[in-house]
């Protein structure tokens, strides 16, 4: 399988579904399956302590040094072709939270994300730089926690007062 190393805590935010777009300054040709490893390295918790807040997780939340999630690499768009925060922007692309969660500054690409399966146990892989291979005999029968249902918008207390009326 295709894997990729990340430095926590952005492994861990695509395993908990609040990271659907991974930032890199370089594209790949290659679109399926890929594993995502949080990288052993950690950043300072002063560099992120803000990310940790925002996203609501602490330092012992993270896995470094493992093999976190599954996800499938759907597309890559140049942060130079997608419009952020736009009016009438796709629902589809970076928004709120997930844009302080990556680097969308020019001339970067944008990978999309689906399908994200995150480990119950998440198992020990040596990660590396680049796109990596791992042996499938390493991950075939780990367990995955199941998909979360879609969330539906929340209905703001006022619109409902009005409607009473």
């Amino acid at each position: 399988m295709k894997a990729i190393s990340l430095f926590e805590p952005w492994a861990t935010l695509i395993a908990l579904r609040l990271k659907k777009f991974e930032t890199r300054s370089w594209p790949t040709a290659y679109r399926g399956p890929l594993l995502i490893c949080a990288s052993k390295k950690r950043p300072p918790l002063n560099k992120i302590i803000g990310i940790l807040y925002r996203a609501g997780i602490t330092w012992n939340d993270l896995s470094p040094g493992r093999a976190v999630a599954i996800v499938d690499l759907v597309t890559i768009l140049r942060t130079d072709d997608i419009v952020i925060q736009g009016k009438g922007i796709d629902q589809n692309w970076p928004q709120g939270d997930e844009l302080y969660f990556g680097d969308f500054s020019p001339n970067r690409h944008v990978w999309k994300l689906q399908n994200i399966r995150r480990f119950v146990n998440p198992p020990y892989i040596m990660g590396r730089q680049g796109i990596f291979n791992v042996p499938d005999d390493l991950i075939k029968d780990l367990e995955t926690y199941p998909p979360l249902p879609i969330p539906t918008p929340m209905i703001r207390f006022e619109s409902l007062k009005s409607q009473k009326k």
